[in-house]
């Protein structure tokens, strides 16, 4: 009987969504049932399904419900529609208005309305030898080197994407990074120069910079940039000459002799400028925002010139020349592609707990599924460890807890900007960076090295202060599209007033940008680390050192940029740090060289 209800139930479903133009389609095991219907124009109706708060809306007179009802061993996924699996809505809401069915059937009359899909996934319970959170490049590189030691990996991701916070966009005909940049693929200590090379040849490297470019503040008035990265004064301009002078004089750490003083207090005693002063925000936007994505007076003077010089990028600076690849790209093609080949990955699944009560440790994900493992890598940013949304079970030492709170991190944002033409450019050559008084802060043009590139792109960097003034600017507009579409203009008009002898040239000929808010962005919630004022560097080094300690009895490990001693806030030093914990786990399992068969596994 209940047999003989279900498909006279289902019947009546088709035969009214049918009559409303809108298909519904189950993948996996599910059902759908609870049909009322309020009539038969169906153009009012509202889904739901289980427990969760997606929804579709059709708007209009009539209405009907439907729930999703999973069978035993399945869970109800998400609804998809219209938008697509990769929608901003993350296919939790899908409007799909009278008009909107109007105009498809005006414009593909030949082709049915796509189905709305209740997905239903099954339960996944799963073992592995190792779970890695995070799929970043601390974690992919992690999983790389533990996939040459043999063991069986499982890469759980909150994103949608692999890659973190490396992430190429093409704009125009350029790859764009919205995240880390290339600039110092070099030789030394970076594991991207060899590989490059190996897989690319010396072809597609550019220098960073060749000939002589600008570093404007106010239309033109600048020093001068060479291949070699030297700051030479070219004009007049007493603050952009002291910039330069103050560049030379901070990579000497035996000047910064207070810890506790700010490299805001450094500029302010050095130049005798005040905070509002034109100077301080070439120091400020310049510096502190475009290379530590913060704001002067939350770097420690000390214990940053002593970091910095510790940075081994060599005279043999490079930059990617090929217009068709980003960082993302080329990480991808060397290591990324074959990791997630060779490895189980999960996207779009935020870790919620790891519990190593038990002999295994036990990773929960939003879906509810649980992952047993000997051993967990966790190499989520140093936002997400401060902001404690992965519950761990018991808490992490006080020692871990006290080392990531110390350790600076701040918001940010990348703007890349595509305009029909270079209106930046001035009659004393090409500009390498500009700095605005307003909330663009630091901006250059990255299709400048690009061969054969034809946009002309501008990348502004508003960080720190800048970043939360734009994104309250952001949500005041309403956030999504409206939101990215305030930050944009906001940032045209400081432009418009950077450059007086080009007036209302940035808006005029802007044609298209994005916006990647990494402080917004719920698995970054931030740019990358910086040492704080008032951290000894030693102190500052050990607390990296507690962040790089095993915990739970050599089972919990965690890694990232933040974690690295001589290479923080680099890719270069999340891929030795992914490297140093798949090592650190190895070698607790025993033997280097001959991964465990482990236990019930």
């Amino acid at each position: 009987m209940f047999f003989m209800w279900r498909i006279s139930t289902f019947l009546t479903l088709l035969i009214f969504l049918q009559a409303c133009k809108h298909p519904l389609l189950i993948v996996g095991e599910g059902d759908i049932v609870d049909l009322n219907a309020g009539g038969f124009g169906c153009t009012l109706e509202v889904f739901s399904a289980d427990v969760t708060a997606c929804e579709n809306d059709v708007r209009g007179d009539y209405f009907v419900n439907y729930a999703g009802v999973p069978n035993t061993g399945w869970r109800f996924s998400h609804w998809e529609g219209w938008c697509g699996p990769l929608s901003v809505d993350e296919n939790c809401r899908i409007d799909v208005n009278a008009s909107a069915v109007a105009s498809w059937d005006e414009k593909h009359s030949d082709i049915p309305i796509p189905a709305l899909t209740a997905v239903f996934s099954p339960i996944k319970n799963t073992t592995h030898d190792v779970v890695i959170v995070g799929a970043g490049s601390a974690g992919l590189y992690a999983a790389k080197t533990l996939q040459e030691f043999g063991y069986d990996v499982l890469i759980i991701e909150a994103a949608q994407r692999i890659g973190g916070r490396v992430k190429s966009q093409t704009l125009g005909d350029v790859r764009v990074d919205l995240g880390a940049e290339e600039h110092y693929m070099a030789a030394g200590e970076n594991p991207v120069w060899p590989a490059v090379r190996q897989k690319y040849g010396d072809s597609i490297y550019a220098l960073a910079y060749q000939g002589l470019d600008v570093y404007s503040m106010d239309g033109g008035r600048s020093t001068c940039w060479t291949s070699s990265t030297a700051l030479h004064p070219c004009s007049v301009d007493s603050d952009v000459t002291a910039a330069g002078a103050f560049w030379q004089w901070y990579w000497k750490p035996g000047q910064h002799q207070d810890s506790a003083s700010s490299l805001a207090e450094d500029v302010l005693h050095k130049y005798g400028v005040g905070f509002g002063h034109r100077a301080y925000h070439l120091y400020d936007a310049g510096f502190a925002g475009g290379s530590y994505a913060t704001n002067l007076d939350k770097l420690g003077a000390r214990s940053l010139a002593l970091q910095s010089k510790e940075w081994d990028l060599s005279e043999q600076i490079r930059v990617v020349a090929d217009k068709e690849l980003g960082y993302a790209d080329v990480l991808e093609n060397i290591w990324w592609n074959d990791v997630v080949a060779n490895n189980d990955l999960l996207l779009n699944n935020p870790v919620v707990s790891i519990d190593t009560r038990g002999d295994d440790v036990i990773v929960v994900d939003a879906a509810g599924d649980m992952h047993a493992a000997r051993q967990v890598i966790v190499t989520v940013s140093l936002g997400v460890l401060q902001s404690e949304m992965i519950d761990f079970i018991p808490d992490l030492p006080s020692s871990t807890v006290t080392a990531y709170n110390a350790i600076g991190i701040d918001k940010g944002m990348k703007v890349p900007m595509r305009f029909s033409a270079p209106w930046w450019e001035t009659e004393s050559g090409k500009m390498a960076w500009l700095v605005t008084e307003g909330v663009a802060g630091a901006c250059w043009p990255p299709s400048n090295y690009k061969l054969n590139a034809t946009s002309h792109i501008l990348m502004c960097y508003p960080m720190g202060e800048n970043s939360v003034a734009l994104n309250n600017i952001a949500v005041a507009a309403g956030g999504g599209v409206a939101g990215d579409a305030a930050i944009t203009n906001a940032i045209l008009k400081d432009l418009d007033n950077t450059f007086p002898q080009a007036p209302g040239q940035a808006t005029q000929t802007y044609l298209e940008g994005f916006v990647q808010n990494w402080g917004a962005d719920p698995y970054t919630l931030g740019v990358y680390s910086y040492p704080k004022v008032d951290t000894f560097k030693s102190r500052a080094d050990n607390k990296r050192r507690d962040l790089q300690a095993p915990i739970a009895e050599n089972r919990v490990f965690l890694a990232g940029e933040a974690s690295n001693i001589t290479h923080s806030a680099t890719v270069v030093g999340a891929l030795h740090e992914g490297e140093r914990a798949a090592n650190d786990v190895h070698v607790v399992n025993g033997n280097p060289n001959n991964p465990p068969d482990l236990p019930g596994y």
